[in-house]
């Protein structure tokens, strides 16, 4: 297969260091202007690069137009949309026209215009839309969701997801003040950047049926985003899910705690740890497999290509990035 990833960020890199080791893999276009990106890969026989600055993503994309070059040479099979969210949409539109997969990184988009004209193309044209909440493929992810399908703890009461990290402190070779995080219109904010815990809400528990959000800065940091988010979720058997995220933990946090009638389930992705209190036995979990966030990304492209081989829907659609966004607004905005 051949595919195309657009943008060579931090999450772009490790995509193309992820497809450089799959042998389904025969050639990684980079679309980038990014010259540190190039001098990473540049040894690469896999690898060719398209100067984003002279070349158009435009359709359509070869073989329909050859490149000629520093352009394509084959169709990519599939696209890897991994620049800034606001340029999601349009860069996934124009990929589509030209009957392109797509496996969008997480958010889908930082908002919902254009959604309806890529879902006409996208069922038009018959492509298999991924959206990257690589969460979803984690072992330790899968595990608490076993266990509640086990009723282990019972009938859940409520469930508190919480996550946090100082953002000065996220990326420490760069200055936070220029990356997209700190930038609405850019994307960023705690609700955007850290949505995988939407994402794995749903994931474990289904769909809420009413919800009321608040997203704000509270803080000093010199960003226009908001730093701050908390969640309210309903559900129709009266279980409550309740999400903070935040910019603003020095000390980096990732938790999930389930109360249910016979126990409860904590899950520290920071700690590498899950306990689990229930059927009147305790249990501590230290397996780092569990918890290999590498892999998670290996899996999640595998699992892409492989419902693109076999045509058959990926586990996280374009509806399901749909509901996440959704679930970051007031039930009726």
């Amino acid at each position: 297969m051949n595919v195309l990833v657009v943008g060579c960020g931090s999450i772009g890199k490790r995509h193309i260091n992820n497809l450089i080791r799959l042998d389904d893999i025969h050639t990684i276009y980079v679309y980038t202007k990014a010259i540190h990106c190039q001098k990473d890969f540049n040894d690469n026989s896999k690898i060719k690069f398209i100067d984003s600055s002279t070349h158009s993503l435009n359709p359509p994309i070869p073989p329909l137009v050859k490149g000629g070059e520093g352009g394509f040479s084959d169709k990519p099979d599939f696209a890897i949309i991994a620049n800034e969210t606001h340029k999601h949409i349009d860069t996934a539109i124009s990929l589509a026209e030209s009957g392109i997969n797509l496996f969008i990184e997480k958010p889908l988009s930082h908002s919902l215009k254009k959604m309806d004209v890529l879902i006409k193309i996208v069922k038009e044209k018959d492509l298999k839309v991924f959206v990257a909440y690589n969460l979803r493929f984690l072992k330790a992810m899968g595990f608490i969701k076993e266990q509640i399908s086990k009723r282990t703890i019972g009938d859940l009461y409520f469930a508190r997801i919480e996550v946090g990290q100082y953002l000065p402190q996220w990326r420490p070779d760069s200055d936070y003040r220029d990356s997209y995080s700190a930038s609405k219109i850019k994307g960023g904010g705690a609700a955007l950047d850290l949505s995988h815990e939407i994402d794995y809400m749903r994931y474990l528990f289904g769909d809420p049926s009413n919800w009321k959000v608040i997203k704000a800065k509270v803080s000093d940091l010199e960003i226009d985003s908001d730093d701050i988010f908390e969640g309210i979720y309903l559900y129709d058997n009266n279980f409550i899910c309740s999400i903070h995220m935040d910019y603003l933990q020095i000390e980096k946090k990732r938790q999930i705690r389930i109360v249910g009638s016979a126990g409860t389930i904590i899950c520290d992705f920071v700690k590498n740890e899950i306990t689990v209190n229930g059927n009147n036995k305790s249990s501590v979990i230290n397996d780092k497999n569990m918890f290999d966030i590498n892999k998670t990304y290996t899996d999640e492209i595998m699992h892409f290509i492989e419902s693109i081989k076999r045509d058959v829907e990926p586990a996280i659609t374009l509806e399901d990035g749909l509901k996440v966004l959704r679930l970051l607004e007031d039930k009726n905005v």
